[in-house]
């Protein structure tokens, strides 16, 4: 196989974890994975902290920092939040957001982890509730409607069977319903 990258690691990174969880995330089980040797890894990474650390923040930048990255300059924040939506669940069959159920879980026995789960839930909350805040001019009721809004994605995430995207974007659209955000009522806030 050619040369890998240090973003191949992290991606095989994360689809191991899913398939086997953070005891089975090794440095020999991701080079059987890339078919490579451990040279490989040693080439991108000091060791196995340093992997843990590039592999949480490869999940903090492209889970959220890159998500908020290309919608925050859009025109109005109905259309961020419809396309917030619309990206959600575009990439729900990544290996990256397919592993947040394995995050969540690796966060429950990891202090480290679970440092960043916080931190990667609370940005994600922010701008959620700032979108909303845009659209009401309510702090309580953005609160309330981001934490909803959240609650949908995480909870779909952590059901057995995994909800599928059609059956995500059913619950979405559903609470822009319920909250008039659909295209039709862009001015209903305002």
């Amino acid at each position: 196989m050619g040369k890998r990258g240090k973003r191949d690691w992290l991606v095989a990174g994360m689809q191991l974890l899913k398939q086997v969880g953070p005891q089975g995330l090794t440095i020999e089980a991701l080079c059987q994975q890339l078919k490579v040797t451990k040279g490989s890894f040693y080439h991108h990474f000091e060791g196995y902290e340093d992997f843990k650390a590039s592999l949480l923040s490869f999940y903090e930048q492209e889970g959220t920092l890159q998500i908020i990255e290309q919608v925050v300059d859009l025109q109005t924040p109905h259309v961020k939040l419809r396309k917030l939506i619309d990206m959600v669940i575009a990439i729900s069959t990544t290996p990256l957001l397919n592993s947040e159920i394995a995050i969540r879980a690796w966060a429950l026995q990891d202090g480290s982890v679970r440092e960043v789960q916080m931190r990667v839930d609370q940005q994600r909350l922010e701008y959620l509730q700032s979108v909303c805040q845009e659209i009401t001019g309510d702090a309580t009721k953005a609160n309330l409607m981001a934490q909803m809004l959240y609650a949908i994605l995480v909870g779909s995430e952590q059901m057995q069977p995994a909800l599928h995207s059609v059956a995500l974007r059913a619950l979405f659209d559903e609470y822009l319903r319920l909250y008039q955000l659909n295209e039709d009522n862009d001015e209903k806030y305002h």
